[in-house]
């Protein structure tokens, strides 16, 4: 009798059929921050050299003919990244629909959905980390309880300053610092910053109460094995105030506006001077404002029945309208009108004016799930089950002078 199962190739082509186009497309509608970004599938080789222009041409002048002179342009310097998810798929399951499509659905489709909420959820988080791969640190002033086990985890209590709750989700892995033991997040208190761990840490032992110094720390806790390995944030872009970007000296034509609101409450004034403090610096109007759902909000009663929403960007009606396919609040610049949106990663205390056309997604193709083995389906070594891998390897570039950031916001 024939086997009534369908084969591992039948199986892998139907899930590339089911899943790669609606995955795609879930990245691309993951958020409007998301929609605005250009993406470019052109990132060859792993570093990425790109021409940044920091200054006008001084050819110029008045009465006789001017000396000729060149923009000042330096090359800026991307490096790839790895960007992963990872799933598992029950064999047994997937086996029992034999093929047949519907059955192949149902046994896969929440755990892809998933799975592509993950990467694009990741994703998000880096362009607002503080640090590469950072989600959290010790606020250095609660004692660290807990032994890493299941009934008695670590648990650590953030520092406020840097703490975003979005950026910590039960059942991810972490790492303590520069260590490569794994921890898994197991509950999060969102009220007073503690973040329960259960696993190996030789960091947190030393200092726990059961059987450590009992003390504090300012232990830095990252996303699995993404310590310096993130794409780069557009916060720490928009912030840096020394050092480098992209291997270019941080300074005049090469710096974002920065303003520190000094605990004070969002106002019309402090976004409008926001506006036009990086039109004044760069010669062009921000295209987007995103700010975190506090702030979203507070804009919301500040403006009350003055607000004004948009579905789509008036900039371009014809070219832009696929990019901003979306309901924000309308803030008018200069050059038109921009759209304030909301991100779940990004700080409370933050509201950023990004000129969209100025940032650039560089990737070396589109996300996908992973086929180079023949397969999309990949036995598992563990259980029985078949893995699945959602990947991109690229990096963000931001051009730090079109882009500004207001912060300490109350």
């Amino acid at each position: 009798m024939a086997d009534q199962s369908a084969s591992l190739t039948t199986l892998s082509n139907l899930f590339k059929v089911k899943y790669d186009k609606k995955s795609y497309a879930a990245f691309n509608r993951a958020n409007p921050l998301f929609q605005a970004l250009d993406k470019q599938y052109n990132f060859k080789g792993k570093s990425l050299a790109l021409d940044a222009v920091l200054g006008f041409t001084g050819s110029v002048g008045s009465g006789t003919l001017p000396e000729t002179n060149v923009y000042q342009q330096e090359n800026a310097a991307l490096t790839r990244k790895k960007m992963y998810a990872r799933i598992l798929l029950d064999r047994e399951a997937i086996i029992a629909s034999k093929g047949e499509d519907a059955a192949f659905e149902q046994a896969t489709k929440r755990q892809v959905k998933k799975g592509v909420e993950s990467w694009n959820r990741n994703l998000e988080r880096c362009l607002f980390a503080f640090e590469n791969g950072k989600l959290f640190e010790g606020d250095n002033s609660t004692v660290v309880t807990g032994a890493g086990t299941s009934i008695a985890p670590y648990v650590v209590v953030a520092l406020a300053s840097t703490w975003v709750l979005s950026f910590v989700e039960q059942k991810d892995y972490v790492n303590v610092g520069s260590e490569t033991t794994q921890l898994e997040i197991t509950a999060v208190n969102k009220t007073t910053r503690a973040v329960s761990l259960v696993g190996t840490s030789a960091t947190l032992a030393a200092v726990s109460s059961t059987g450590g110094s009992s003390s504090a720390t300012t232990a830095k806790v990252y996303m699995q094995k993404s310590k310096d390995n993130d794409v780069d944030s557009i916060l720490r872009i928009c912030k840096a105030t020394s050092s480098t970007l992209y291997g270019i000296t941080v300074g005049r034509g090469w710096q974002s506006v920065q303003t520190d609101a000094s605990a004070a409450g969002i106002t019309t004034d402090a976004i409008n001077q926001l506006v036009t403090d990086v039109e004044f610096q760069a010669g062009e109007s921000p295209t987007l404002l995103v700010t975190s759902f506090k702030q979203y909000r507070k804009v919301q009663d500040l403006l009350g029945d003055k607000l004004r929403y948009m579905s789509q960007s008036n900039r371009d009606p014809v070219f832009k309208k696929a990019g901003f396919n979306f309901k924000g609040i309308e803030w008018n610049t200069q050059n038109g009108a921009a759209v304030l949106i909301s991100s779940r990663m990004c700080p409370d205390d933050h509201f950023f004016a990004l000129n969209m056309d100025q940032i650039t997604l560089f990737m070396a193709e589109q996300p996908k799930w992973a086929d180079e083995d023949g397969t999309v389906l990949l036995r598992s070594s563990t259980a029985d089950a078949y893995e699945a891998r959602y990947i991109g390897y690229g990096d963000i570039f931001v051009h730090p002078n079109a882009q500004g950031v207001l912060y300490n916001l109350a």
